[in-house]
């Protein structure tokens, strides 16, 4: 209401308005993608049984056709007349996606990012002890049932057989053996990398390069002596003590900006930032009295316009630090140590071909049916046995497990066929 008594009176329609069509995507996300044009008497099946799933959600598609297809801020402007108050669900659009809030197809991003069913409600929250705890709860459930893991271990490139994957090889040598090959690294490294491209199918090679992973995401891990003071907060009129996640993004002005400076080959001048502070709900990640803050946000392209990031990477930093200190005057003052990730550093830490965090442009072009590349969506392979469980894959990224559940089940669905050979 401080910005327009319009959006405030509007906004509970608009939160029940997005929420529903949430419904219906979030089954969305749980449900193998088809394939329209295989042209198989199962495939049909598959398709007439989706059709049927979802033939009473009547409006709702055209609300998801919407989605998929507007810009944020088109979208939003259907709801709000001021871009303060779009700027809260159009910063969204960029996170993690090389697009601004007035690119096409941008509102499906806000989508996926309020997706997050944290405790059974929307939204999201911290993992105690660091994200690395949910890798360790699923090691420790895989260990109950008989599962073998092997770290440190980085596989090189995947056994076939007559046109079947029967096993991998490690870097160092060791070869292991299996039924199945499931792979959760990008389709871009496993097909480019890890299987010969004599196995694959010309065309299904020429879609897997073509599939967009250019990233302008970057991470800043920064250990601090108190957590940033925001200058805008003020705890007696919001009710609660700290805002733990904060986007710092003042208007649709500032973050198409952000993204024209990107958009042109260079790094934001003024970086839109997603300052977080787990250590305020969380004493385990730093000695008492110290803290953790991980700043996310764009725009730093994987490659420079005549720029070279091993020059550049200061200006940049000095850039964010900028924004922070703005929007929280004095932080730079408290950090203590600083882990600065851009996208090559994404790339070569985590095997993120050009370091995209989603593995992949979330554009409605390569969603669905057509993620990674359309005719192997269903999480299957040109090779018999591979199958793909990662976030190139439906639903995409984010810390869900959507596409190792989805891949499993339909393992599962061919496994009496896998185990006889």
């Amino acid at each position: 209401a401080k910005f327009s008594k319009k959006d405030a009176d509007i906004y509970p329609e608009f939160e029940k308005y997005i929420n529903e069509s949430a419904i219906i995507v979030r089954k969305l996300l749980l449900d193998t993608p088809v394939d329209p044009v295989r042209g198989n008497w199962r495939e049909y099946k598959n398709i007439f049984d989706l059709v049927m799933k979802y033939r009473k959600i009547g409006n709702q598609f055209y609300r998801i056709v919407d989605l998929l297809t507007q810009s944020s801020y088109d979208y939003l402007s259907n709801w709000f007349e001021s871009d303060v108050t779009k700027a809260i669900y159009a910063y969204y659009a960029s996170i993690g996606t090389f697009a601004g809030p007035k690119t096409p197809g941008s509102a499906y991003v806000i989508m996926h990012h309020i997706m997050g069913e944290h405790e059974g409600a929307g939204g999201w929250g911290f993992v105690r002890g660091g994200m690395g705890g949910i890798t360790q709860a699923i090691a420790a459930e895989g260990r109950a049932h008989g599962m073998q893991i092997e770290v440190n271990s980085a596989v090189k490139e995947i056994l076939i057989h007559k046109g079947r994957a029967v096993g991998v090889v490690t870097t160092d040598g060791r070869e292991y053996y299996a039924k199945v090959v499931s792979a959760n690294v990008n389709a871009k490294t496993l097909f480019q990398k890890m299987v010969k491209e004599s196995e694959l199918p010309a065309d299904f090679l020429r879609e897997i390069n073509s599939y967009r992973t250019f990233s302008t995401a970057f991470k800043m891990n920064i250990a601090c002596e108190q957590p940033p003071q925001y200058a805008a907060f003020d705890k007696k009129k919001v009710g609660f003590d700290y805002p733990t996640y904060v986007h710092l993004g003042p208007d649709i002005e500032y973050l198409e900006r952000a993204y024209d400076d990107a958009k042109h080959g260079w790094y934001s001048k003024n970086p839109f930032l997603t300052p977080v502070v787990p250590t305020i709900v969380d004493d385990t990640l730093a000695p008492k009295g110290k803290h953790v803050v991980n700043i996310f946000g764009g725009h730093a392209p994987y490659s420079l316009k005549d720029g070279d990031w091993n020059k550049e990477r200061d200006g940049f930093i000095k850039n964010a630090l900028g924004v922070m200190d703005r929007f929280a005057p004095g932080f730079s003052d408290q950090i203590i140590g600083m882990q600065v990730l851009l996208p090559p550093d994404l790339e070569e830490k985590l095997g993120l071909p050009l370091g995209h965090i989603f593995h992949g442009e979330l554009n409605a072009d390569q969603l669905f049916f057509t993620r990674p590349v359309p005719g192997f969506a269903d999480y299957r392979a040109p090779i018999y046995a591979l199958y793909q469980c990662g976030s190139s894959t439906h639903p995409g990224g984010g810390v869900s497990g959507i596409p190792g559940h989805n891949a499993a089940r339909e393992i599962l669905k061919d496994w009496k066929r896998l185990r006889r050979g």
